[in-house]
């Protein structure tokens, strides 16, 4: 549909107002074009008046000779003459009216001079048949009506490219006509003016259905050449400024237009692109031995054979010694018989395009660390184990690997050193990859080895080996050497799994007895790992359920001053009373509360519980209470210490808090803080486990301490183990020269006593004294025992 030209948007007009716009162009609705639309209805006009004059000199010529001799012949021959006359000068004054510029244009008001002249044309062309038609005889009049009646038929129908113009011709001899009749002899005779009138009107009509017929046109061809110069000028612009270029080829496979932009992208001049077909010039430009060139020729070879549409066909060529990648898409064209007349299409250079795919599934394959296959390559190579249901999986092994101080070192020397180490073990580890291998990098420091050439439990394991000794080497990262130890589990196909999630699940269980059997070494999958898995899931299922059902009690067991034999407080103990396998150690489930979190709202609940327990002993005596360090690091540690000691009205100097050393190795500073608060409070803090971790004299130096508790392994060891006994003496040694008190856990034989006597320990615990009891029973054990072993 034409639309006009102008900035807004368009308002066609309504009712009478929309027929005038149909016939008449007008800046409203044409914009700018209105001006040429007129100017092409004047050179309508102007082409049709060689027939008007025509026609206009043959009636002039048939009433000068009917009324020459009932008329002066002056006037008569003054008549003949301005008619006859005025119609050439018309056409001079109307191409006048057309001023040229790019394309003819017309003022509105050369369109209204016109339709003045049309009238003084209708007019002066009317005078005469209106004054002799009342004196005419019969053979006068028909003549005059039959000359009248032509001339309204035929400036109808040639005056109709401007139907204002018609319009006014029309009318302007019809009312001539109809004060002829008004003044002839048969005026009475009301058909004929009827008839006159409605013949005027058709004639009006006609003229009307013709013009807007003739501006419609014009508003077609003027939205046609604009569509034309858009597509041209897109068209134009596309060659010359875009990245794509456009072909077309004879039914000989020969170019038949050569753009600057494909002379460009091809390399080549244009004289040479038309000498060849356009695939034997592909086939100099893609990369020789390229099987991914070659059969994308083959099938752009194809379908030019066999007319078929293609469309994004990617094909790598050649130019000026650079690959590049080139998307073609085309089309068959045939002429007006059906046959083939070629193809033309469009043709893209997509080199970054494709890099940048290209790199795209690199980095979603491989880790953009270590170079190594990441997760997902790992995971879509792990599916080849999978077979058809009736068919043998094929043999392969699954290696986990982790290295043991990754965190430490990451932690300690910076995570740029820590990168660092990642791409020397993943640089390390390839270098014993078998061909058809696969070594991925999962995550932190976490190695996957996929082979199908090591499948045996003998060679695995030696690979395994391979593995350890490749990693014992020292590093040099910067300047600092850094040792690495790597612990692996291994896992075999389809002894150990027929799936992928199975092998994946033997293996990590594999990995996991690695790292409890001490780390740096490696472990098979064995059934035993699978069922320990599953009781550890067990167990913190029901774990969860005992929480919420309180099915766990307290046993204390208490702490004994060496010299005096004087009980001097009780450590707290947690047990749980399984519903069905009855009293269960902390040994079993703690560990795993300490996995999952659950330790914190265990924690809280001895904590509560502890001290509620110890409001009712004498005041003279302390309960001991061990805090996690997941527990220790919370933010809510202080409330929870003030909600115990509220709840329960016991004395905070009545209250030891026992924490390992694990508790202070991240966020000094706010460990610090933290211990400084209890001691604020009153509350006493002891050191658990002391000798068994980093044992850092740092730590006892900067953290506000009032206890070391001495292991129970080396107390055990004391009568055996001079090691033991050194380890335990230097402890001693250490407590008193920083004045802290000491006590010695797993005292279990009066040999150990004695010695801890001689070595000057303060307070012992353990089950010479007494083993843990219920809280119900430590009232009984205070009444009967006279606190000493002496």
């Amino acid at each position: 549909m034409y639309q006009a030209h102008d900035s807004g948007k368009q308002q066609w007009p309504q009712g009478w107002a929309q027929w005038r716009h149909d016939v008449v162009p007008s800046e409203a609705v044409d914009g700018p074009l209105a001006a040429h639309f007129r100017a092409r209805q004047i050179k309508a006009l102007v082409r049709m008046l060689p027939l008007v004059t025509a026609g206009n000199a043959v009636n002039v010529m048939g009433i000068s000779w009917v009324f020459w001799g009932r008329l002066p012949h002056l006037i008569l021959a003054l008549w003949c003459f301005a008619v006859v006359l005025s119609l050439p000068v018309a056409a001079v004054w109307w191409r006048r009216l057309i001023r040229k510029a790019p394309r003819p244009v017309a003022t509105r008001g050369a369109a209204r001079l016109i339709v003045a002249q049309v009238v003084f044309f209708a007019v002066l062309w009317s005078v005469l048949p209106a004054m002799v038609f009342p004196d005419a005889d019969h053979a006068g009049s028909l003549l005059i009506a039959a000359v009248v009646v032509g001339t309204i038929c035929g400036g109808a129908f040639l005056l109709s490219p401007m139907v204002p113009v018609a319009w006014a011709f029309v009318l302007t001899l019809s009312v001539a006509s109809i004060v002829g009749l008004a003044r002839s002899g048969v005026a009475d005779n009301h058909t004929l003016l009827a008839l006159l009138v409605v013949y005027a009107v058709i004639m009006c009509a006609v003229s009307y259905a013709s013009g807007k017929v003739f501006v419609s046109r014009l508003r077609a061809e003027a939205e046609t050449d604009r569509q034309k110069q858009l597509i041209d000028l897109l068209l134009r612009d596309f060659e010359e400024h875009a990245s794509d270029w456009l072909w077309e080829v004879s039914p000989t496979g020969h170019l038949r237009h050569v753009s600057g932009r494909l002379s460009e992208s091809f390399g080549l001049p244009a004289k040479q692109l038309l000498q060849q077909s356009f695939t034997e010039l592909l086939a100099l430009m893609v990369p020789p031995d390229d099987d991914e060139a070659t059969e994308a020729l083959n099938r752009l070879t194809t379908c030019l054979r066999m007319g078929q549409p293609f469309r994004d066909l990617e094909i790598p060529v050649e130019v000026a010694h650079e690959i590049h990648w080139w998307s073609l898409s085309a089309k068959p064209l045939f002429d007006d018989k059906g046959r083939a007349a070629g193809w033309r299409g469009v043709g893209s250079d997509i080199t970054h395009t494709r890099q940048a795919r290209d790199e795209l599934a690199r980095l979603a394959n491989y880790d953009a660390l270590t170079g190594l296959a990441n997760r997902h390559r790992f995971s879509t190579e792990l599916e080849r184990l999978k077979a058809a249901p009736d068919a043998e999986p094929r043999p392969c092994a699954l290696l986990f690997l982790d290295l043991d101080n990754f965190k430490h070192i990451n932690d300690s020397l910076g995570h740029s050193v820590g990168d660092q180490l990642l791409r020397r073990v993943g640089g390390r580890l390839k270098t014993i990859l078998a061909e058809g291998d696969l070594l991925a990098r999962l995550g932190g420091d976490e190695f996957a080895l996929l082979t199908w050439r090591y499948t045996s439990p003998k060679k695995s394991g030696a690979l395994a080996e391979r593995l350890l000794n490749l990693l014992s080497e020292p590093i040099q990262l910067d300047d600092v050497l850094v040792e690495v130890r790597a612990s692996i589990g291994v896992a075999l196909a389809p002894r150990d799994g027929r799936d992928p999630q199975s092998l994946l699940q033997c293996a990590d269980l594999a990995l996991y007895a690695a790292k409890a059997a001490g780390r740096n070494t490696f472990r098979f999958f064995d059934i035993g790992l699978a069922d320990s898995a599953r009781a550890r899931v067990r167990l913190q299922n029901e774990l969860g359920q005992a929480l919420a059902a309180e099915q766990f009690q307290l046993y204390f067991q208490p702490q004994m001053h060496l010299d005096s034999g004087e009980v001097i407080g009780f450590e707290a103990l947690v047990r749980w009373q399984h519903s069905e396998r009855g009293l269960i150690g902390p040994g079993e489930f703690i560990p795993v509360a300490e996995e999952t979190g659950q330790i914190v709202p265990l924690g809280n609940w001895v904590l509560r519980e502890a001290c509620l327990a110890a409001a009712k002993w004498p005041e003279a005596l302390r309960v001991a209470v061990n805090l996690s360090a997941v527990q220790f690091r919370s933010s809510a540690v202080l409330d929870l210490v003030d909600e115990a000691l509220y709840i329960s009205g016991l004395a905070p100097e009545r209250l030891e808090l026992e924490i390992t050393e694990s508790a202070l190795i991240e966020d000094h500073d706010g460990a610090q803080a933290t211990l400084m608060a209890l001691r604020a409070r009153g509350v006493r803090v002891a050191m658990d486990d002391f000798g068994t971790g980093y044992s850092s004299l740092a730590y006892l130096r900067r953290f506000p301490l009032d206890k070391l508790k001495i292991d129970g392994m080396f107390v055990r060891s004391l009568d055996s183990d001079q090691d033991a006994q050194a380890v335990v003496t230097a402890i001693i040694t250490l407590a008193q020269a920083l004045r802290l008190d000491i006590t010695a856990e797993g005292v279990e034989t009066a040999e150990q006593l004695v010695m801890l006597r001689a070595l000057g320990c303060g307070d012992v615990q353990g089950f010479l004294i007494s083993r843990p009891m219920p809280a119900q029973e430590v009232a009984a054990y205070l009444e009967r025992t006279n606190m000493s072993l002496a």
